[in-house]
């Protein structure tokens, strides 16, 4: 004969599982933030032995210790404007005026003297003949100093020295480029 058995309807408590499931969550998520926060001084410790510092973005800004580029490679957007890389570092990007007179300081012949190992100096005459030229109007003198300023400028938030671009009241302006290094050029398709 069969005995019947009673079954049970299991009895779960869902109050103590979730609960017991929130304990958990909270000690993995406490776990992985001190993992991240040992990732991040680690980071920053890298960072310094690296000679980097860290963006406000995220992102890291590494400053070359040389103040002498020995490569450079632009190429140039269909809207004017130009990517440049210098030594094989992060590309940042120049609008047309700008690009203009980067590429005409960087392509310099070498100095009568030839003192040192760097491309030569173009007067600041030179650079408002080039603008005032391309742009068919004349320029303040003191503009000169504002493109330079906006060089440099670029070249800081791309993580260069911003002390590759040199003036010098008698000489002018100049990129701190080794002499006889090709200067790359890759342009793109003109626009139909």
């Amino acid at each position: 004969m069969v005995i019947p058995v009673p079954v049970v309807a299991p009895r779960i408590n869902f109050s103590l599982s979730i609960r017991d499931l929130l304990h958990e969550v909270r000690v993995v998520r406490s776990g992985l933030e001190a993992q991240i926060e040992r990732l991040d001084r680690m980071e920053r410790d890298l960072s310094v032995l690296a000679g980097t510092r860290p963006d406000p973005d995220g992102a890291h800004i590494v400053h070359f210790t040389s103040q002498v580029a020995c490569n450079l490679l632009t190429r140039q957007n269909a809207d004017g404007s130009v990517v440049v890389v210098i030594d094989g570092g992060a590309p940042f990007s120049l609008g047309p005026r700008l690009a203009e007179v980067f590429e005409f300081i960087a392509t310099a012949e070498k100095d009568r003297d030839g003192n040192d190992a760097l491309v030569g100096w173009r007067s600041r005459a030179e650079i408002l003949q080039l603008l005032g030229g391309s742009q068919g109007r004349p320029f303040h003198p003191r503009y000169v100093n504002n493109i330079v300023h906006l060089l440099k400028e670029a070249l800081r938030k791309a993580g260069y020295d911003r002390n590759l671009i040199q003036t010098n009241r008698q000489r002018g302006i100049r990129l701190a480029l080794k002499r006889g290094q090709r200067v790359q050029r890759a342009g793109v398709p003109r626009p139909w």
